[in-house]
């Protein structure tokens, strides 16, 4: 009678597994959200691929997996501690099953390591332009300093949109994230269309390591995004900020302004919400209002 309320008692018990997280695993570092039983995330290997699936009675997770050339189904099983996994993996239409094995590899938010992530669209639209990138500006200015890692990326369409901030999601440390396009209202103008407020919180949910979102863009701040982005998740690390422009901006301007706005956070040291208050209070032309014949930038910071 013993052994049979064990093993009665035993799916309930592992129904409970939660697999959300960080984790190193055989095929490299792969990052899970779960809700529920469903499990989404990915890892990276040879690019960014997708997982889906959801957890069984008895607390194994039953996924399939898309890699760029080729897709198949697997499964985990946590650790009795939950911090390790062991699991299989087999190709579509093959027989052989292979070990798929991990170990939880938590994010060190408290570590001295920052991240500048640039994901930018081409500015040039015809071949007749000179090519410019805003991201390969900060990263030569910023490679002075030997504790930034400085990542530029250019971004053509959503999917490159979600795959980018999913490597984000995995790097060790405190990321400062910059999308440098064209902006409105509504979101982001990637070639595929806009990137609304939803497409962004959507791309942004693993990335628990972000200490800042900027937008290098017009208009932003002047639509949902950036309160959606806030209030997405109740985990920000201390000093979160998102900012941007809540207007047209002239590119110059914005140019001096975020090399000086990141500075302080980079070389100074200050959290991304001490930088924003001191950079907004010494740049004159950073409000709205037009300064000896100079456009205020409408920059605009918020904090959860």
């Amino acid at each position: 009678m013993f052994i049979f309320q064990i093993f009665a008692v035993l799916p309930m018990v592992l129904s409970g597994a939660d697999f959300s997280g960080r984790w190193q695993t055989t095929y490299g570092v792969m990052i899970l959200e779960q809700e529920g039983q469903k499990v989404t995330g990915g890892y990276f290997f040879n690019g960014y691929c997708p997982i889906e699936g959801e957890v069984n009675s008895w607390g194994r997770l039953v996924f399939r997996y898309n890699e760029p050339t080729t897709s198949g189904e697997g499964w985990f099983e946590l650790s009795s501690d939950g911090d390790s996994f062991t699991g299989k993996w087999r190709e579509d239409g093959k027989s052989l099953w292979y070990d798929w094995n991990g170990c939880r590899n938590g994010l060190s938010l408290d570590t001295s390591k920052i991240w500048l992530v640039v994901l930018e669209a081409e500015w040039q639209e015809t071949l007749d332009e000179n090519d410019y990138s805003f991201g390969e500006m900060l990263e030569a200015f910023f490679s002075r300093l030997p504790d930034i890692e400085v990542r530029q990326r250019y971004v053509h369409d959503k999917d490159d949109l979600r795959n980018f901030c999913a490597e984000t999601a995995g790097l060790d440390g405190r990321v400062c994230l910059l999308f440098a396009t064209h902006g409105e209202k509504d979101g982001l103008v990637l070639r595929d269309g806009i990137a609304g407020a939803e497409d962004i919180v959507r791309v942004l949910e693993p990335c628990g390591n972000l200490v800042l979102v900027h937008f290098s863009s017009c208009n932003i701040m002047s639509g949902e995004a950036p309160d959606r982005i806030i209030n997405s998740r109740d985990d920000w690390p201390e000093g979160f900020v998102v900012s941007g422009y809540l207007n047209p901006v002239d590119w110059a301007g914005s140019a001096v302004f975020e090399f000086f706005y990141l500075n302080l956070i980079f070389e100074q040291g200050l959290t991304p919400r001490e930088a924003a208050k001191t950079a907004e209070y010494l740049f004159r032309f950073s409000g709205e209002e037009t300064i000896d014949g100079i456009d205020g930038l409408g920059f605009e910071w918020k904090e959860p």
